[in-house]
């Protein structure tokens, strides 16, 4: 015998309470990769990773870290990262003497380098210690990371800032763990395929971008037009007249009309030149 389910309209209602967080990260893409390309050049130049937070976003810090050191993927190679909450020595040490919004900062200080990078978790930007190291990496020269959750407005400052998951901390969390999983996926890919990381320099697109799955390179087409949705009209340079365009995946790169990008598959996924005027459809 059937009936309705009971607490029916309670289980539909914690499934579309997380609707809205996970189209937010499908629209932040683009902020997404651009963050995962600066990322793997700086691991290119011999950065390292270094990540922080509190509570359960200190974990997220030692899950991210793990990530890049340990990689479950068979085949990708394994990236220097640490976090900083993982010695709690140094925590309670620091914290007994400076004061627990130094405890992150204290440690920057100590471990990173101009070449580095910082990425800070929060459930909503408004963690002093977090807002502290941040601070303290961009004032070091660091590339400098938040993922948190909350207001926008509430986020500290840093080169990339990706504010996911609203204002409810276990839906921000759930998004949370999908956007660093996304983000150590995509550093492979930028270092996979541009091939940033070979024989300790960085590469020259131009002639370092191979797919590591077929070894086809990726061809440089001039951009013509961008289209809604992330996509764009290009055409395949040549060095002659002729060619026709075809239709292409912009969302890796900030191409523009007359951006000469490096073509993979459909998908652009390096810039090769800057515009030049007389190359854009009018």
């Amino acid at each position: 015998m059937s009936g309705p389910v009971i607490g029916e309209s309670a289980v539909r209602e914690v499934f579309a309470r997380r609707v809205p967080a996970a189209r937010e990260l499908a629209g932040a893409a683009g902020k997404v990769a651009a963050a995962c390309r600066d990322m793997a050049r700086q691991f290119a130049r011999g950065g390292k990773l270094i990540v922080f937070g509190n509570g359960g976003c200190g974990v997220d810090a030692s899950h991210i870290a793990v990530e890049f050191m340990h990689p479950v993927v068979r085949g990708k190679r394994a990236l220097p990262a640490l976090a900083l909450g993982n010695d709690s020595a140094t925590l309670s040490g620091v914290g007994a003497r400076q004061g627990f919004d130094e405890v992150f900062a204290h440690q920057l200080r100590a471990f990173a380098g101009a070449g580095d990078i910082a990425l800070g978790v929060s459930p909503d930007g408004r963690c002093p210690n977090v807002r502290r190291a941040l601070a303290q990496a961009r004032e070091a020269g660091l590339l400098t990371l938040v993922l948190c959750g909350g207001e926008r407005a509430d986020a500290p400052p840093a080169d990339h800032v990706l504010v996911l998951g609203g204002t409810e901390p276990l839906v921000a969390k759930e998004v949370h763990m999908t956007a660093y999983h996304l983000v150590w996926e995509l550093t492979h890919v930028f270092l996979d395929e541009l091939g940033p990381w070979r024989g300790g320099r960085e590469a020259d697109p131009a002639h370092d971008a191979a797919c590591a799955t077929c070894s086809d390179e990726a061809r440089p087409m001039r951009v013509r037009r961008l289209l809604p949705g992330g996509l764009a009209l290009a055409r395949e340079e040549t060095g002659g007249a002729g060619g026709r365009d075809v239709e292409i995946s912009v969302a890796l790169v900030e191409a523009a009309p007359g951006t000469t990008v490096l073509v993979h598959a459909g998908e652009a996924i390096a810039l090769a030149q800057p515009p030049s005027r007389g190359d854009a459809d009018d």
